[in-house]
């Protein structure tokens, strides 16, 4: 299998020499950085691959099958705690971001899977999609095609390139940042599709959750290949802050250390 070589993303450090990660599994390579600390895949399939063989639908199910062969009690007892949470906690945080920056206008979502979120947006806004997977990204196609939007199926960065500067009011990346093999260069790519005071809203697993040091390498944040960037609090705000975004809300339940998962809304600042 063909496989890219990574030089960090977040500092860009070459690190093919050092030692692998106890985090690595077969032949996917996760490296912590000795100069920066960021923790990725250095290895992954090229974007190629991940339209079709390592697509996220293909690999979410395959991970759920493993998970349920390797450890059934844990699997069940999983599964219905995410079903209490579903039925007696049930939350949006990324419409209850939306609704709190009073969001309206033209929504881009990168990575946004079947649509199903787009497709759910209030009214007052346009949405539009850009998605790897083929077979995802017709789906969202058709669930936004009433809404005045349209999905692209491409990279991130192909997606993006396609868009004119100041295209959106909001860019959505949930769960996917931690997917992208160049995750500075979208990010900057987002900046520039972004009107002036325009909201990013980022979701993405957290590294330094106490979970992932209690589950060790069970932890539901590791998913090979297709995991390829391991965000902390700090590199997150890092990553952001060099691509040239503003910090807007990232506090403390944002990123709770018991939570598998981080939130954080950024902004691009207005020119002056």
């Amino acid at each position: 299998m063909k496989h890219l070589h990574r030089t960090c993303p977040l500092c860009g450090a070459d690190n093919r020499t050092r030692p692998q990660s106890r985090y690595s599994k077969g032949e996917w390579l996760i490296k912590e950085c000795p100069r920066c600390s960021f923790v990725y895949l250095e290895n992954p399939p090229p974007y190629s691959d991940l339209e079709e063989n390592f697509a996220w639908e293909k690999t979410y199910a395959r991970e759920v099958d493993y998970r349920r062969k390797r450890s059934p009690l844990l699997y069940w007892i999983s599964s219905k705690n995410k079903k209490f949470k579903g039925k007696y906690l049930k939350r949006n945080k990324l419409r209850d971001l939306l609704k709190s920056f009073n969001v309206r206008g033209k929504v881009l979502e990168v990575g946004c899977g079947c649509g199903q979120f787009l497709k759910d947006l209030e009214d007052g806004c346009v949405p539009f999609g850009i998605e790897i997977s083929k077979q995802l990204a017709k789906t969202a196609g058709k669930a936004v095609s009433n809404r005045g939007g349209t999905v692209i199926n491409a990279s991130s960065l192909e997606g993006l390139a396609s868009f004119d500067d100041g295209s959106f009011d909001c860019v959505i990346m949930s769960a996917y940042l931690e997917h992208e093999i160049q995750p500075k260069e979208v990010l900057k790519e987002s900046g520039r599709v972004l009107r002036p005071r325009g909201r990013l809203i980022i979701k993405v697993p957290n590294y330094n959750s106490i979970n992932r040091v209690i589950r060790d390498r069970n932890w539901c944040g590791f998913r090979y290949p297709d995991h390829v960037n391991y965000f902390t609090p700090k590199s997150l705000k890092e990553v952001l802050k060099g691509a040239g975004f503003s910090i807007e809300k990232f506090g403390l339940q944002d990123r709770l250390p018991t939570s598998d998962n981080m939130w954080l809304v950024a902004s691009k600042p207005e020119v002056r």
